[in-house]
């Protein structure tokens, strides 16, 4: 893009395609003076190409940061589950041998950090993962013979965890149109690590 189309200015709906956003998304945006914007005579709104890419820098930076802090909360929300016996009282938990709780430790781990990087920046690679740490997670639980249901209720027992996590902190950090997105993403790393699971349980 040479310097000329840089300098350039475009349409609410044309800036919204740059962003990759709903053009609703843009216009908040722009009103609540994140994105500079101009208006032509005519009352629309125009969008200077220069301004929209150093807007996006700036949100990698930002998204990076709040994927941080959801893991960091979620994680935190783990350990205090851990900490008052939580899960100790769970059937499933109870069944399982000291090898087995360090292989789902390692697991939970692992997902965090997979989680972080997805939250941030999604990534088929992020997919690929979230389907390893579940096969890992699901052949983990078979070898205690216990039945997938019990397998699927602990995996959603440190899932919902994570969820409650996330979303306290985009209620907060969020406008109500923008606080489903981080959730999805959640979502498509949870359907990835159960379709895997029940892999590891039909193999």
């Amino acid at each position: 893009m040479n310097a000329e189309e840089i300098s350039a200015w475009v349409s609410l709906s044309e800036a919204a395609k740059i962003l990759g956003v709903h053009p609703a998304t843009v216009r908040n945006w722009a009103d609540r003076g994140h994105l500079p914007s101009q208006r032509t005579p005519g009352g629309h709104r125009r969008f200077r190409i220069a301004d929209l890419q150093h807007w996006m820098s700036t949100q990698e930076s930002n998204a990076e940061r709040e994927a941080q802090v959801f893991v960091q909360s979620a994680l935190g929300r783990v350990r205090l589950e851990l900490s008052e016996q939580h899960f100790a009282e769970a059937a499933w938990y109870r069944n399982l041998d000291a090898q087995a709780r360090q292989t789902l430790g390692a697991c939970g781990r692992r997902l965090m950090e997979v989680m972080q990087r997805y939250l941030s920046s999604p990534s088929e690679q992020a997919l690929i993962e979230a389907r390893e740490i579940g096969l890992k997670y699901g052949q983990a639980i078979r070898s205690q013979n216990l039945k997938l249901s019990e397998a699927v209720e602990g995996f959603f027992a440190f899932n919902d965890l994570v969820l409650d996590a996330v979303m306290r902190l985009v209620e907060i950090g969020r406008p109500t149109h923008e606080r489903t997105e981080p959730v999805r993403k959640v979502y498509a790393l949870t359907r990835e690590i159960i379709f895997a699971l029940v892999d590891a349980y039909e193999a």
